[in-house]
C-alpha cells in the first residue's frame, strides 16, 4: 500500500560440508527517496519492537516490526538525514543530517527531544556508546565531536585535518577506544580511556589506509565494526575483502573474508559475535561464519548498494535498506541448521586469533612448502607485508619470528580530467564538461546513451545522441570532435576507444578501436589533428582524427592522466612510489609534446601540496599547462626560469561559505573558470551547472606599509605578462598593465618613505615613459637620492647596453614561420614619417621615432639631468626647485 515492509523468509537448506550457501532474492518496498539512508531496530512508544529509518526526504520514521505500519514520523530536520544511532536501551535515536545538525528524538514520547550539537558542514556519521553516555558525530568538518549526552557538552574534539569526510564511527564496546574511517580509506583509532600512564585521552593509536576510497556523498560507507566482545575490529579492505585488527596492538591479523566482486561498504556483527554481515557494491549481502571463513547466507539482487543494516537483538532477523530508499526485513537470515545469531556461544566458537597463533608458532618441512605457495598472496596484502627470515633452509621444528611491517602509501589511481564519477541514485552524469560543451551519459534500464551539447547553441555541427553499447566511463571534447572510452570489464570484453567528428567531408565521421586483450584505457585526450589514449600497459597511443595510428610511446611509469590542446599533448605518470606516511606525497612527472613536429616541449616534476593528489590537468586559454590538486591549489606553468609552476588560486581561501568546492573547468591569464559545488565530486547535469568566472589570486605576502590590493594587482599583472611572453602573444597590452600596476606600487613605497623598495620597483620598468612618469613624486617630496637613482635608470633605458638572449635548453619550441620586415635603417623615410601618440603607454621604447627619443632626452637634460660641467648636487637642487 506504499509504506509496508517486505518480509523475506529464508527456508532453503544448504550443506556447509560442500561449501554451499543459502542464496535468496527478495522484493523491496519504498521507504525514502534515493540517497543516503539508514535503518536500525528500536523500541516504539508502545513498548513493542520496531524499526527506525531515515533518508534524503529529511524524515525519521518509526514502523511496526511485524506489519510495517508507520507508528511515528519526525520532520524536524531541514535537509537529508544521512545516518542515525539508537541508544542501548532502544528508546532514543540520534540523527546526523546535511543541515549540519545532530538531534535526538525520544521514541517513548514520540517526538523531538533536543539538539545535541551543530557542525559547519554536513554530518555523515554518528555512533552511540555502549553505556549510553556518549555520542560521537563527524562528517565534512575537520573534527569529530564526542558529546556527553547528560548535558550535551563536548568531551573530546578529535582532529582529522587530512580527511575531507568522516564516513563511519564505532565505539569500542568497552568504552576505551573510538574507531573511524574517512573518504581516503584511512582508519583511525583514538584513546578515550587510557589504559596506561603512557596514554592520554585523544591519543591516536592507529592511522592506516585500509579501506577503499569513497567521496563524501558516495553511498560507500567504509564501515568499521567492533566485535561485541571488543577484541576484534573489522574494516573493509581494498581487495573487496574484510580485514581484522587485534585489540591493543591494532595489527592486521592473517584472517580475511573474500567473496564479493566489488568494494565492501557495510559491516555488521551479529549480537553474539559469531557471524558478520557484509554488504558490497556488487549488490549482494553475505552473512559469514567468521571463524570458519564460510558464507552461510547470501542475498542477491538488492537492486542498489545496501547502506544500512541492523540485527535484531532477539531472534534471527536482519533489517536492510538500500541506496534507493527501499527496505526489507530478512527473517531467518542464518539458516536453521546453524547456531542462532543471538544465542550464547562459547568464547572458543568465535576465537580465531589462537588458531592463527597455533598455525604460525612453528614451521616444519611441510609447512615450508605450503608457505612457498602462499608467498604471492602475502606480498599483495593491502597494508601489511610479512617478511620471513632464511630459516626455511633449516630442518626440524624451530620457532619462527614474524615481523609485521607497515606498508607505504598507495599511488594515486589514474583519472580522466573533467569527468564526473557516478552519483548514488542518479542515472545521469557528465562524461566530459569543458569550455566547448558537455557529454552527458544517461542510463535507463539496460539502455545507455551519450548526449553531446555545445555551450554555444548557435554553433553548427552538433552530433546526434550516441548509443552506448560499450559502457563508456570517460570522455573528452575537442575543437574537431569528441572521444569516449570504455574500460575492460572482464577478460572477454576489450577496452574501447571511440571518436566522432562534428563535421566531416565523408559519410564516415565516427570510428572505434578495441585495445589488445589485457590492456585497459586509463585516460584520453584530443587536439587539432589527433586523438590519444594512455593505457594500463604504460603506452601512449596516438591516432589521427580519421583513426590512423600515428605513434606509440612507452611511458616511464604508470599513467595518471592526459590532456591536450591544439598541437600540444601533456601526459602525467608516476615517477616513483609515494613518499612519507599514508596517504603520502605523490611523486608525479610530466611531459609536454608537440605532435605536429614530433618534439618534446617540456618535462619535469608535477608540484603538489603536501599529501595531496592531482585532481585536474589541462591547458589554459593561452596554451599554458595547468593543474589542480586535492587541497584546492591551482597552478600554471610558465617559461620563467626555464619552466616553473606558479600557484594562481587557492580554493580554500576563496570559499565564500563553508562547504563550497571549486570544480576547475579552465583558466586564462587572469581568470579561473569553475563550477561551484557542494562536494568535491563535481557537478550534476540536473540542475544545469552555472559556470563561474573568478579572478586569479596569487598567495602574495604584503610588505610593511604596503597595500594588499596593489600587491595582488601587481602580481597578477606580472603573471599575465609572463603568460603572454611564454605563449608568444603580443605583449604590449600585458606590458602596459604590468607597468601601471608597478607605478602604483612605486607611489605607495614613496609615500611610506621606503626608498629602497621604490628604487627596486623602478628597476623593473621596461619603458622610459614609466620612469619619467614616476619621477615627479620623489622630486616634489625632495627625495633627492631616489631622484638621482631614477635619472640613472632613465639614461640606461634610453641608451641601453647591447645584450644577447639565450633560449633555455629546457624548452625547444616548434619551428614557426617568421615574417621578416625591412630593417629600420634601410628606410629612413619611414622613420621620419612614423607618428607616435603621446598617451600610448604600451608602446615599446624601441619602436619610438628617433625625433621623440631626442626630444625626451632633451627634456630630461633641461629638467633633471645633471650637467657634465656642474656637480650632481647642484643639478639635483636645480631640478627640485624647478618642480617646486
Amino acid at each position: 500500500d506504499g509504506g509496508g515492509i517486505i518480509i523475506i523468509n529464508n527456508n532453503t537448506e544448504a550443506s556447509m560440508s560442500d561449501g554451499a550457501t543459502t542464496t535468496i532474492e527478495g522484493e523491496w518496498q519504498f521507504g525514502h527517496i534515493a540517497g543516503a539512508c539508514d535503518i536500525a531496530h528500536a523500541t516504539r512508544a508502545s513498548g513493542a519492537d520496531g524499526v527506525v529509518t531515515c533518508g534524503g526526504d529529511c524524515l525519521v520514521t518509526v514502523r511496526d516490526d511485524a506489519s510495517g505500519e508507520i507508528d511515528a514520523s519526525f520532520d524536524d530536520h531541514t535537509d537529508a538525514v544521512n545516518a542515525m544511532a539508537v541508544s542501548p536501551c532502544g528508546t532514543q535515536v540520534c540523527t546526523a543530517s546535511d543541515d549540519y545538525a545532530v538531534k535526538v528524538f525520544s521514541l517513548a514520547k514520540g517526538g523531538f527531544e533536543a539538539n545535541v550539537t551543530r557542525f559547519t558542514l554536513p554530518v555523515r556519521a554518528i555512533a552511540w556508546s555502549a553505556d549510553g553516555k556518549y555520542v560521537a558525530a563527524g562528517g565534512e568538518d575537520t573534527a569529530i565531536k564526542v558529546i556527553k549526552m547528560e548535558d550535551k557538552s563536548v568531551q573530546f574534539l578529535l582532529e582529522c585535518t587530512r580527511s575531507k569526510c568522516i564516513k563511519s564511527l564505532a565505539f569500542d564496546p568497552r568504552g576505551d577506544f573510538l574507531a573511524a574511517t574517512d573518504d581516503n580509506g584511512a582508519c583511525f583509532v583514538w584513546v578515550l580511556r587510557p589504559q596506561s600512564d603512557d596514554e592520554e585521552p585523544g591519543d591516536v593509536v592507529l592511522n592506516a589506509t585500509l579501506a577503499p576510497v569513497a567521496t563524501g556523498e558516495s553511498p560507500l560507507l567504509n564501515t568499521a565494526a567492533w566485535r561485541p566482545d571488543g577484541e576484534i575490529l573489522a574494516v573493509p579492505g581494498r581487495e573487496n575483502d574484510v580485514m581484522f585488527l587485534e585489540r591493543g596492538t591494532f595489527k592486521e591479523l592473517e584472517w580475511t573474508l573474500k567473496a564479493h566482486t566489488a568494494p565492501i561498504s557495510l559491516l555488521r556483527w551479529s549480537p553474539n559475535g559469531k557471524y558478520l554481515l557484509t554488504a558490497s557494491q556488487d549488490n549482494t549481502v553475505i552473512i559469514w561464519d567468521v571463524k570458519k571463513k564460510a558464507a552461510v547466507s547470501k542475498m542477491t539482487d538488492t537492486q542498489q548498494l545496501v547502506c544500512g543494516a541492523s540485527w535484531k537483538s532477539s531472534g534471527n532477523t536482519v533489517a536492510l535498506i538500500n541506496g534507493d530508499g527501499q527496505w526489507a526485513i530478512w527473517n531467518d537470515a542464518v539458516p536453521a541448521k546453524y547456531a542462532s545469531p543471538t544465542a550464547k556461544v562459547a568464547a572458543s566458537e568465535i576465537d580465531f586469533v589462537s588458531k592463527i597463533e597455533a598455525a604460525d608458532g612453528f614451521v616444519d618441512d611441510e609447512a615450508i612448502g605450503e608457505d612457498d605457495d602462499e608467498e604471492e598472496d602475502d606480498e599483495e596484502m593491502a597494508d601489511f607485508v610479512e617478511y620471513d627470515d632464511d630459516r626455511r633452509a633449516r630442518r626440524g621444528s624451530e620457532k619462527q619470528q614474524i615481523i609485521h611491517v607497515e606498508a607505504g602509501p598507495k599511488p594515486q589511481a589514474a583519472f580522466q580530467s573533467l569527468t564526473v564519477a557516478p552519483f548514488a541514485g542518479s542515472n545521469r552524469r557528465f562524461l566530459a564538461y569543458n569550455m566547448i560543451g558537455s557529454l552527458v551519459s544517461t542510463t535507463e534500464g539496460n539502455f545507455s546513451s551519450v548526449e553531446f551539447q555545445f555551450h554555444d547553441t548557435s554553433r553548427l555541427g552538433r552530433i546526434p545522441t550516441i548509443a552506448d553499447y560499450n559502457g563508456y566511463t570517460m570522455g573528452v571534447i575537442g575543437e574537431k570532435g569528441c572521444a569516449l572510452a570504455s574500460p575492460m570489464k572482464d577478460s572477454e570484453t576489450e577496452s574501447m576507444l571511440y571518436f566522432r567528428c562534428y563535421e566531416s567531408w565523408s559519410n564516415e565521421s565516427e570510428w572505434q578501436i578495441s585495445m589488445p586483450a589485457g590492456e585497459d584505457i586509463l585516460a584520453i585526450a584530443t587536439g587539432s589533428s589527433w586523438v590519444a589514449a594512455v593505457t594500463s600497459k604504460r603506452y601512449l597511443r596516438i591516432y589521427s582524427l580519421g583513426g590512423a595510428q600515428k605513434q606509440i610511446i612507452s611511458l616511464e611509469g604508470d599513467a595518471v592522466t592526459i590532456t591536450g590542446n591544439d598541437d600540444s599533448l601533456a601526459v602525467v605518470w608516476h615517477e616513483a612510489a609515494p613518499i612519507g606516511p599514508a596517504p603520502g606525497d605523490q611523486v608525479l612527472a610530466y611531459a609536454v609534446y608537440n605532435l605536429r613536429y614530433s618534439s618534446q616541449l617540456a618535462r619535469g616534476r608535477v608540484p603538489l601540496s603536501a599529501q595531496a593528489k592531482l585532481n585536474y590537468l589541462g591547458f589554459s586559454e593561452e596554451g599554458m599547462l595547468c593543474s589542480a590538486d586535492s587541497t584546492g591549489v591551482v597552478r600554471m606553468r610558465t617559461e620563467d626560469f626555464g619552466g616553473s609552476w606558479v600557484p594562481v588560486y587557492r580554493s580554500s581561501a576563496a570559499r565564500s561559505t563553508d562547504g563550497q568546492h571549486h570544480w576547475v573547468v579552465s583558466l586564462s591569464a587572469s581568470t579561473l573558470y569553475c563550477i561551484i559545488t557542494r562536494t568535491s565530486a563535481g557537478p550534476t547535469p540536473n540542475p544545469r551547472p552555472v559556470l563561474s568566472m573568478l579572478p586569479l589570486s596569487l598567495p602574495v605576502v604584503i610588505p610593511e606599509h604596503s597595500l594588499g590590493d596593489l600587491e595582488d594587482e601587481a602580481a597578477k599583472a606580472s603573471l599575465a605578462l609572463s603568460v603572454a611572453q611564454s605563449s608568444g602573444d603580443d605583449i604590449r597590452l600585458a606590458l602596459g598593465a604590468s607597468e601601471k600596476a608597478a607605478i602604483r606600487l612605486f607611489h605607495a613605497a614613496c609615500k611610506a618613505e621606503k626608498l629602497e623598495r621604490a628604487s627596486d620597483i623602478a628597476e623593473t620598468f621596461r619603458q622610459p615613459k614609466s620612469l619619467q612618469a614616476v619621477l615627479k613624486l620623489p622630486a616634489v617630496a625632495r627625495q633627492s637620492a631616489l631622484v638621482m637613482r631614477i635619472n640613472e635608470l632613465i639614461e640606461t633605458a634610453i641608451d641601453p647596453e647591447p645584450t644577447q638572449y639565450t633560449q633555455p635548453d629546457s624548452y625547444t619550441p616548434a619551428p614557426v614561420a617568421v615574417k621578416t620586415t625591412p630593417a629600420a635603417k634601410s628606410n629612413p623615410l619611414a622613420r621620419r614619417g612614423a607618428s607616435t601618440k603621446s598617451g600610448d603607454e604600451n608602446k615599446d621604447a624601441n619602436e619610438q621615432p628617433a625625433s621623440e627619443i631626442k626630444d625626451a632626452k632633451r627634456d630630461i637634460d633641461t629638467a633633471v639631468t645633471p650637467s657634465a660641467k656642474k656637480s650632481k648636487s647642484m643639478a639635483v637642487t636645480r631640478s627640485l626647485d624647478e618642480y617646486t
